[in-house]
């Protein structure tokens, strides 16, 4: 069997039913949170703000939140 072209064909189908995933090129600046700067493919980019990470309170860089984590790493 030729894994390739099984792997292209069901890749293939995805895309032509419009299911196949593409992820956005983002440029996160963890000093910025919720911002980030998109990326298209034409080289443009533009300022955009992130509502749907888990992370769009910037509770992960606060102070107690990066203790803990500290902590219980050790």
């Amino acid at each position: 069997m030729r894994y390739g072209r099984y792997f292209e064909a069901a890749i293939g189908q995805l895309r032509n039913e419009r299911r196949y995933r593409v992820f956005a090129n983002l440029e996160r600046d963890t000093s910025d949170v919720p911002r980030a700067t998109w990326r298209a493919d034409d080289g443009s980019q533009r300022d955009v703000t992130i509502w749907c990470s888990n992370d769009y309170l910037g509770m992960g860089r606060h102070p107690e939140v990066v203790e803990a984590m500290r902590a219980t790493a050790q």
